[in-house]
């Protein structure tokens, strides 16, 4: 499993826990496969994927997600597989995605888990 990390702009990011869950087009694929092979596509592929947050959390992290649960907006995001600072990590883009749902994966643990839904998907 690799690192993951939101991409908050600004040269700000949030360490993520993990991103599970990745639908493309209705098919479940490894995230990790798919950051290291895809090769994007000219049609534009639906989906969605969560993200699970740490204990860790960044101020404008906390501001982002309660602007992508605003279901009237959409917005773009950037997941950064790896080290931010390298320039070999490898980003997902999610355009017009916004938050389908926000849950609690344990109670206990209460790391924030949080479904994007997106209107397409690419790798850069």
């Amino acid at each position: 499993m690799g690192t993951f990390h939101l991409d908050l702009g600004d040269a700000q990011t949030e360490e993520l826990d993990d991103v599970i869950q990745l639908l493309v087009d209705g098919a479940e694929l490894d995230v990790d496969t798919f950051v290291a092979s895809d090769h994007g596509s000219d049609a534009p592929r639906r989906g969605s994927l969560i993200i699970v947050r740490n204990d860790e959390r960044n101020a404008a992290a906390d501001r982002w997600v309660q602007a992508v649960e605003d279901l009237s907006t959409e917005q773009d995001v950037i997941i950064i597989a790896g080290d931010p600072a390298s320039p070999e990590a490898r980003r997902l883009h999610l355009t017009k995605a916004w938050a389908a749902t926000s849950f609690h994966e344990d109670e206990d643990e209460d790391p924030e888990a949080i479904a994007l839904a997106f209107q397409d998907i690419t790798v850069k």
